[in-house]
């Protein structure tokens, strides 16, 4: 009888211990709740933007984040809401390109890459990179020449302190573009709309109101 009210507690115990495990895991740990609105708005805008300058006979192809070996759960949340966008236009996703990038390293598409996805893309279509604008030397972007797809690119974290924007348009690397604001800038509260979601924390850039980016620094 003694050893049953010892095994009793300890079996509750581990018991209770696996609860709240699990209740850790799926609340997303001690930090705050992750809240993919912004990012969800963030992907239908980008949506809007490449329905905007697909022509008929093009396609949508799309360079994204692997999410598989490294989570990325904002990365999910805004390639969701521009597919979902895209189907209630009646677009679709022609082509999707996954790479796979450690959370520890710059988010950039290779350059090579993207040239041959450049090269690859029929008159009319749209390059969609959730991965940032191409970065490419000059010598590329003679070699390329004149850029039939046009190309949208999602420009997270410090990739406009990173890369001049600015340029990308001048040279037709860049139709249009979601920007994130710097951290400081971002407000802060619940926000009124899906609008006022997105715009606490991107802009949305075209070639007509560029300058609604910074210089970017050295």
């Amino acid at each position: 009888m003694r050893d049953n009210k010892v095994v009793g507690p300890t079996a509750a115990l581990v018991i209770l211990g696996s609860v709240l495990t699990m209740v850790f895991s799926f609340s997303g740990g001690l930090g705050p709740p992750f809240d993919p609105s912004p990012h969800e708005a963030a992907g239908r805008v980008l949506a809007r933007q490449t329905l905007s300058l697909l022509k008929p006979g093009g396609q949508v192809i799309v360079i994204a984040r692997d999410t598989v070996t490294f989570k990325a759960p904002a990365s999910e949340a805004q390639l969701a809401a521009f597919r979902k966008e895209l189907t209630k236009a009646g677009a679709k996703i022609d082509s999707i390109q996954f790479f796979e990038i450690d959370p520890n390293k710059p988010l950039v598409v290779p350059a090579d890459d993207f040239i041959r996805f450049i090269r690859s893309a029929t008159n009319g279509s749209v390059i969609v990179s959730l991965m940032g604008p191409p970065i490419l030397t000059d010598a590329q972007v003679t070699q390329l020449g004149h850029i039939e797809p046009a190309i949208v690119a999602f420009c997270p974290g410090a990739v406009r302190n990173q890369v001049d924007l600015r340029s990308l348009f001048a040279q037709g690397s860049l139709k249009a573009a979601v920007v994130s604001k710097p951290h400081a800038s971002i407000a802060r509260g619940p926000a009124e709309n899906e609008q006022d979601t997105f715009d606490r924390q991107f802009i949305e850039v075209t070639p007509t109101n560029l300058a609604a980016l910074s210089t970017p620094s050295p």
